[in-house]
């Protein structure tokens, strides 16, 4: 039951967090009104988000979208080392994605000086898939860890949940824009 539960709760953090990424590109977009088509068709807008994320590089954004969901159900997990996994304030937590962010600059720069493969490097450059589904997963197993055994306090996993969820909308917003490390490129500037 708690496999079923986990999966429907992913689909619904991403659904919700591509769903908060459409909005904010449509509300930010400059316009002062909207046709009632840009406003109410939900499921088309999560598809649509979706595979706007996705096409960038297509080969490593499914790669990266299962390898996040299995590191974000791994790192869940993680916390029985030493109890059980639902008493992990660590890993049902937002720090995980937080040191993602924070890190993939220095990644991106050694892959650079390093030589690492032309796959590794795509991957790293363009990371919005594996960092969408890592954090969506933590989160539904945050929200599962607290439905399921209550060991964590309900405040902290809300402040998590919309912590991860802000996290995920501030990358996709970073990668959109171009910027590098959280500093805007600067036209001439070669990456």
């Amino acid at each position: 039951m708690e496999l079923v539960s986990s999966i429907i709760l992913i689909a619904f953090t991403a659904a919700l967090i591509l769903l908060c990424n459409y909005y904010r590109r449509l509300l930010t977009d400059g316009r002062r009104e909207y046709p009632r088509e840009e406003l109410i068709y939900v499921h088309n807008f999560v598809l649509a988000e979706w595979q706007r994320i996705v096409s960038i590089h297509p080969a490593t954004g499914y790669a990266g979208a299962i390898l996040g969901a299995l590191l974000g159900y791994m790192l869940s997990y993680t916390g029985g080392i030493y109890g059980e996994h639902y008493e992990s304030a660590f890993f049902h937590s937002a720090i995980i994605p937080a040191l993602w962010l924070l890190g993939q600059p220095y990644l991106k720069e050694k892959a650079e000086e390093l030589n690492w493969p032309d796959f590794i490097k795509k991957f790293i450059a363009n990371d919005a898939t594996f960092f969408f589904s890592l954090s969506a997963t933590l989160a539904a197993q945050m929200l599962v860890a607290y439905g399921f055994y209550h060991a964590l306090s309900f405040l902290w996993i809300f402040f998590n949940y919309a912590t991860t969820v802000g996290l995920v909308l501030y990358h996709l917003r970073k990668s959109e824009s171009g910027e590098r490390g959280g500093v805007p490129e600067r036209p001439g500037r070669s990456t």
